[in-house]
């Protein structure tokens, strides 16, 4: 079933189509990468068909994408324009308790809707990309562009 084919009523219809803004460097830390690959995974089977709540229309899927980098911030050290890099699935803060225990999953900080997890879910996890507002509402790899924090 394509997105087309979904009722108004759908719980699961996202309007994954429409056009966004490319991303800009928003914090010293940022960097912009151009996405070359990635792909439609398992758990976004949850978002399609409403399982996982809080998709809104205009919001892009998709996690783990193989990248260029384009534009690093200005406390950027370890990036530079042209690297190859591969973004993971979840954002983590790399400063909070579960961070430097290496419990990227599991952040308590980079999730701006924490609150909002924790009531459907009684815990917040890590925010993720592309994966609902429930979980920091993230564009994700299904775009040309994508704004990555540290």
């Amino acid at each position: 079933m394509s997105f087309s084919d979904r009722s108004e009523n759908s719980p699961g219809k996202a309007g994954c189509h429409r056009p966004r803004r490319d991303p800009k460097i928003a914090d010293p830390t940022d960097c912009v990468i151009r996405v070359t690959s990635t792909a439609i995974c398992g758990s976004d089977l949850h978002l399609l068909d409403g399982f996982m709540p809080t998709m809104q229309e205009g919001d892009v899927l998709g996690h783990e994408p193989m990248c260029v980098v384009e534009e690093v911030g200005r406390d950027v050290k370890k990036l530079k324009k042209g690297d190859r890099v591969v973004v993971p699935f979840c954002i983590a803060c790399g400063d909070c308790w579960f961070c430097k225990k290496q419990l990227f999953s599991c952040c308590d900080s980079s999730n701006p809707n924490r609150a909002m997890a924790e009531k459907a879910m009684g815990h917040s996890p890590a925010a993720l990309f592309g994966y609902s507002h429930m979980l920091g509402g993230f564009a994700g790899g299904q775009a040309q562009y994508l704004r990555v924090r540290r």
